[in-house]
């Protein structure tokens, strides 16, 4: 995993990145300090990037790619940030080495692998909840009513990232779901079932699902004609039918004045961000995620504690208003703990980063990727967050400079460097 940090103000953005990755699959999994996360476009742009996820596209390294588009974007300069990334995508369309047909089967196996167990987890969960008789039969009966469900919830997705053709997809790519279900499937499903699952991946690859093999792609800095600092974070699958899967996840821009847009002063966090979110806003995120779920737990089933405790019946038109009243209360808790955060935490931090020079954005974003990788060691999960963390800082009018960076190279013994 990863942690990054970009904050921005008007005088210019610092953006920090730490330097583990994980490697390894089966439970066996081993961490190393020593990935390139942040890089800088050239010398001749005042544009950084970022890379989180996967730490390869279409299997070539992104440090490969980045540096190999470097030579590719030359002198070249764009009026706002936005051709930059455009232009960076079609250098991954037109470049056959990033765009090889001979690996489109692993980010349609990658794909489905990830949807059919979490499909095959929820229908272990039903089997170890259910008081029936397991058998081939009715673990086909779940996996067929799930299977089905998911179809379902993809058909009525309507965005569409790849325009590609069900029969060629079928043609293509029967054997990689074949191949997926037999891993984790170790009996005979009817042919319905069969072609669902076909249809699944199908579904699944060509709409708004990306995979843990996919990659965070930032980029960051000024065009030409910007005066403030402006990034853009999108998510990257691959090349599937010669078609790049990809979409834009944010969009940060510093305005003129805090009322528009983004306002004056942001803080971003990518990959591994609980640690800046709880910094940001007050409080953990998944302990937020947990309290308003027991308050709408409470408030769902108010009606029925009432009827059972004062020994009450409602009318089907009474719960209905319990119902829609619990929904009011439960808006309301949420609205009040938004503002109190708005107003106690997040602005009053904000209104500090607005005014801070470049040199303190830096210390700040090194210290908020720090702050994710203390959490790490001192929990118990993986290590994935780890130091060295490199810190550049972009403003408009010295470009990209290195705060902190390692660097494998000797320049004792490499005269060259």
């Amino acid at each position: 995993m990863t942690a990054e940090v970009a904050i921005m103000n008007k005088l210019g953005m610092a953006l920090a990145a730490d330097s583990a990755i994980t490697s390894g699959r089966d439970g066996v999994q081993k961490v190393y300090n020593s990935a390139n996360k942040l890089f800088s476009l050239s010398s001749e742009h005042p544009v950084g990037m970022m890379v989180y996820g996967a730490a390869s596209f279409m299997e070539v390294p992104w440090d490969v790619i980045i540096k190999s588009y470097r030579e590719y974007l030359g002198d070249r300069k764009f009026a706002d940030l936005t051709y930059y990334l455009e232009d960076f995508l079609d250098f991954l369309r037109q470049d056959e080495r990033f765009n090889n047909p001979e690996i489109e089967e692993i980010i349609v196996y990658r794909t489905f692998s990830n949807i059919l167990k979490r499909i095959a987890r929820e229908v272990e969960d039903g089997i170890e909840n259910s008081n029936q008789k397991v058998t081939n039969e009715k673990v086909t009966e779940w996996l067929t009513d799930c299977v089905s469900e998911n179809l379902t919830l993809y058909k009525k997705k309507k965005e569409v990232f790849l325009d590609i053709q069900y029969n060629l997809f079928k043609e293509k790519f029967s054997s990689v779901v074949k191949e997926i279900k037999e891993e984790l499937i170790s009996f005979e499903l009817p042919e319905k079932l069969k072609d669902n699952l076909l249809e699944l991946a199908f579904e699944a690859t060509r709409k708004d699902y990306f995979s843990m093999g996919s990659t965070g792609i930032v980029i960051a800095g000024y065009g030409e004609k910007e005066i403030f600092p402006h990034l853009l974070n999108y998510r990257l699958e691959g090349f599937v039918f010669g078609e790049l899967k990809y979409k834009q996840l944010k969009e940060k821009k510093i305005s003129y004045t805090s009322d528009r847009k983004e306002g004056t002063a942001v803080i971003t966090a990518f990959a591994q961000r609980e640690m800046v979110d709880s910094f940001i806003g007050g409080i953990e995120p998944n302990m937020e995620d947990a309290i308003f779920g027991v308050i709408n737990k409470v408030l769902t089933g108010y009606q029925e504690q009432i009827q059972k405790h004062l020994s009450i019946t409602f009318t089907e038109e009474q719960v209905k208003e319990i119902e829609n009243m619990g929904n009011d209360l439960y808006k309301s808790v949420e609205d009040a703990v938004e503002e109190y955060q708005e107003k106690n935490y997040i602005n009053p931090l904000l209104g500090i980063v607005r005014s801070l020079p470049k040199e303190d954005l830096a210390e700040m974003a090194e210290a908020l990727v720090n702050l994710t990788s203390f959490k790490r060691r001192v929990s118990r999960t993986t290590e994935s967050v780890g130091p060295p963390i490199d810190v550049a800082v972009i403003t408009k009018g010295d470009g990209f400079v290195w705060m902190k960076r390692k660097n494998y190279v000797d320049s004792v013994i490499n005269d060259r460097f």
